[in-house]
């Protein structure tokens, strides 16, 4: 999985990625193909807002989440995405032409 970090209003922490990437690699069991995710952090007064992107064959998957924390915005952001792809993995697996 190809992953890009974009720090907003805030400086580059490597146990921010660490934990980002460990959360992201729990979806790999949903995913087909290798993917790109783009994952942002952003700060906003006392909200910390995490926005991740999973590009895969042509369907982006999108979580935004906001919070107090950026390590409970993480994992948040990281629940919705699962439950979006599995969403998506299901109606995949049901489809037959």
């Amino acid at each position: 999985m190809q992953t890009t970090f974009t720090f907003r209003n805030m400086d580059t922490s490597d146990a921010l990625k660490t934990h980002a990437l460990a959360k992201l690699d729990k979806l790999n069991k949903y995913l087909i193909k290798p993917i790109q995710a783009h994952v942002i952090f952003h700060v906003e007064k006392f909200n910390h807002i995490v926005e991740m992107t999973l590009t895969e064959n042509g369907k982006q998957h999108v979580s935004h989440e906001k919070s107090e924390n950026m390590y409970t915005s993480i994992d948040k952001a990281v629940s919705k995405l699962e439950r979006q792809l599995r969403k998506y993995k299901e109606r995949l697996k049901e489809h037959k032409p």
